[in-house]
């Protein structure tokens, strides 16, 4: 039996993983598709507020607001209560472009178009989790334009 008596946490930590490497090793085609899946989507991060609080919960209890950003686009959201455990959700892009938006939501997918403002909405959106995704035309794919990716957000 080994023995498992460490003077520091990076000992302790390189035995966990090498028994989690014994008892559950990670498929090596899992690695490889992580990685390759990552390369053709831009992730924002949410900005905080001037005040040091998060974007996301400004707001009364009727509209709130989240500001996403990443190297290359600004999206701006804002939410306000709709009827039977909904809400309207409106957006826009900085640099404003015309764009393909995808709405991950609990009830699955919505679509829509930016305006040329890069203004989009969607009427009914159920509250819980959703995450954006801004897919560029494909002039600005072939401009070297990547899908943006927010990370999920309640509304």
């Amino acid at each position: 039996m080994a023995d498992f008596q460490h003077s520091s946490d990076d000992g302790l930590l390189a035995d966990l993983r090498r028994v989690a490497g014994l008892v559950d090793p990670v498929p090596a085609d899992l690695l490889f598709s992580l990685s390759v899946a990552g390369l053709d989507i831009e992730v924002c991060r949410l900005v905080p507020a001037l005040d040091g609080a998060l974007a996301g919960v400004r707001g009364d209890e009727e509209t709130t607001r989240a500001t996403f950003e990443s190297a290359s686009l600004t999206i701006m959201v804002e939410w306000t209560a709709g009827a039977a455990g909904t809400v309207r959700l409106d957006g826009w892009l900085a640099p404003p472009s015309p764009c393909r938006i995808e709405l991950r939501t609990v009830d699955g997918p919505q679509t829509m178009d930016t305006d040329e403002g890069g203004r989009f909405a969607a009427q009914r959106v159920t509250r819980g989790e959703v995450q954006i995704r801004v897919h560029p035309t494909n002039d600005q794919e072939a401009d070297g334009a990547r899908t943006v990716v927010t990370p999920s957000f309640v509304v």
